[in-house]
């Protein structure tokens, strides 16, 4: 059988998914009317990323197939010529997990309520690429972070590739998180916050440019290139006095480098601030993280 050229990753719409959990759409329109009445506006990016959908079927026809994420896997992306997430950023992050060697490439799915910091087509222009044969044949090569956690009872678990940011925190949000951390040989230093946050350049935009301190945000420019060989981390709310004698507050790290860190929480290991790749981190458990040897090919415009 010949390869078709694109498999495309859907997400349920915020309509669809409210309807379900809600179980009936008098439900959720009750719920919204609550949420100060975003019916209308949820329910129009439904019909527009319907629309989308639609549009794309139409065009591409044998081209290409159409999944939901929960059918996603790295076997059947190898079986396409290129893996293409249609929603916002939060939808390519997880789909990008999946691409491996194949081109990504993200479709916002209604530009009029999300910004799609992370994806560069919208349906109509990604329509128009197609039309090139050689299509996707510009690229920019992504940076990703990959884990390690390894378990008192000696179970090693990895935690994946992180396209955006993972967060180290205790699983009860409001609770201390305390750790160890150092990177390389250098001495363990104790640490108590709100949480470690790690990023990569394209995560660098997001919330990890929000944690840093009020002057670094300021007066430095900490955001960084996508395709640069480097990840950075910060400690979050480490409190006032302890902040000006952690030698980890927030570090950068090149590629070569691993940062450690040991549990002494209930803690849990977030990637990409997604459900499916939260990863428990109990006292005594060692995460090692550090430039993957992978980069994730996004395709250009």
């Amino acid at each position: 059988m010949q390869q078709k050229d694109f498999l495309i990753c859907m997400k349920r719409t915020k309509w669809q998914r409210d309807v379900e959990r809600f179980g009936s759409a008098r439900e959720a329109r009750r719920i919204y009317r609550l949420q100060n009445n975003i019916f209308r506006r949820v329910y129009g990016s439904h019909l527009r990323q319907l629309e989308s959908i639609e549009l794309l079927q139409r065009a591409l026809g044998d081209r290409a197939d159409f999944i939901y994420r929960e059918d996603l896997s790295p076997d059947l992306v190898m079986k396409y010529g290129a893996l293409v997430s249609l929603g916002g950023d939060n939808h390519f992050i997880y789909v990008a997990r999946f691409a491996g060697i194949r081109p990504l490439i993200g479709i916002n799915s209604d530009p009029r309520t999300s910004s799609g910091a992370l994806v560069h087509f919208t349906t109509q222009s990604f329509l128009e690429c197609t039309r090139n044969p050689s299509f996707p044949d510009r690229f920019e090569t992504w940076t990703m972070i990959e884990g390690q956690i390894h378990h008192p009872d000696g179970k090693t678990v990895a935690t994946g590739p992180c396209i955006s940011e993972t967060g180290i925190r205790n699983a009860f949000a409001d609770a201390m998180s305390r750790y160890y951390i150092r990177i390389n040989d250098e001495p363990w230093e104790e640490q108590k916050s709100s949480g470690l946050l790690l990023s990569t350049g394209a995560g660098s935009t997001g919330w990890f440019h929000n944690c840093l301190p009020h002057t670094m945000q300021i007066y430095e420019d900490p955001t960084f290139a996508r395709d640069e060989q480097i990840f950075r981390f910060v400690a979050r709310e480490p409190g006032f006095h302890k902040q000006h004698y952690y030698r980890y507050l927030y570090r950068t790290l090149n590629r070569g480098d691993t940062l450690e860190i040991i549990s002494e929480m209930d803690g849990e290991v977030i990637v990409d601030a997604q459900p499916e790749t939260s990863f428990a981190f109990g006292p005594g458990a060692r995460a090692e993280f550090r430039l993957s040897d992978d980069h994730l090919l996004v395709a250009l415009p």
